[in-house]
């Protein structure tokens, strides 16, 4: 542990979830944080935390992650603090529900730069580095939706579909240059946002759900030893796996029946409903 003091690990969308999980695991592993995302009060908060818990150093970024040039952005503001990133975690992310042709354009394009460009984007960034200096971690989050089609979620699960498949292509990529990548995907989360939107939940996706401080050691355990993903949770990994033996269509069939079948109010499908991390 004692050899990770002096790292310093970047964990995006850190204000809440998963994210503030991952920041939580990561000091208890003595190492240095940055986080960065939009809401500035709960990071400083979550850091005041963190430095008493486990005395290491915590800055705080606000950023718009999902606007363009963000990532060189964040990389400059972290150069003038002298701050080196060893391990990048991108975790920041939102989806959008409903009915693909309902949906507002705009916020589709949000989510897809936010999803899709600056993960990309801050993954070239902060691997350059690390590849120059020939050391580093970075963690990917994608999700379950990520293995099979998710009508209703559709460009949501298109998104961390790319997630996955550019995380393990960079697994192999970086690997000679001594930089682990490695992808994480979750299912549904216990983090009280789903209650608090009025989700409900296949009973299914609720049986397998976890704690996002399992998520995040489940993670970090698997960055560390420089897998090149890891799902969380036992159940999720046999939903996964059960997907092979499916033809596409009928899986698309299958979660849409379900989407359908798990509200009875119109929450969930409404084009306007944001959640995060839920499936």
């Amino acid at each position: 542990m004692e050899k990770r003091v002096s790292q310093w690990a970047l964990v995006t969308g850190a204000s809440s979830g998963l994210g503030a999980a991952l920041a939580a695991d990561l000091a208890g592993r003595r190492i240095n944080l940055v986080l960065a995302a939009r809401r500035e009060q709960p990071m400083q908060q979550l850091a005041a935390r963190l430095r008493e818990a486990h005395g290491v150093d915590v800055q705080v970024v606000a950023i718009d992650l999902a606007r363009p040039g963000s990532a060189r952005a964040l990389q400059a503001r972290l150069d003038e603090r002298g701050i080196a990133v060893d391990i990048l975690i991108n975790n920041a992310a939102f989806g959008l529900s409903g009915a693909f042709l309902d949906q507002d354009e705009a916020r589709l394009n949000e989510m897809i730069r936010l999803d899709v460009t600056t993960v990309t984007e801050l993954a070239q960034v902060f691997g350059q580095r690390m590849a120059a200096r020939r050391r580093g971690y970075m963690l990917l989050v994608a999700s379950m939706a990520a293995y099979q089609p998710t009508p209703m979620l559709a460009v949501y699960g298109a998104a961390k579909a790319y997630v996955l498949s550019l995380g393990v292509s960079l697994h192999a990529e970086l690997g000679g240059r001594d930089v682990s990548v490695t992808v994480l995907s979750p299912g549904l989360m216990d983090t009280g946002f789903a209650a608090a939107a009025q989700y409900r939940a296949p009973k299914s996706a609720q049986r397998a759900m976890l704690a996002p401080a399992d998520v995040a050691r489940i993670g970090l355990d698997a960055m560390f030893a420089a897998r090149s993903s890891v799902i969380a949770g036992r159940l999720n990994n046999i939903s996964a796996f059960l997907t092979r033996f499916m033809s596409r269509r009928l899986q698309a069939r299958l979660v849409l029946k379900m989407a359908v079948s798990s509200s009875h109010d119109d929450t969930f499908h409404s084009p306007g409903f944001i959640f995060r991390e839920v499936c």
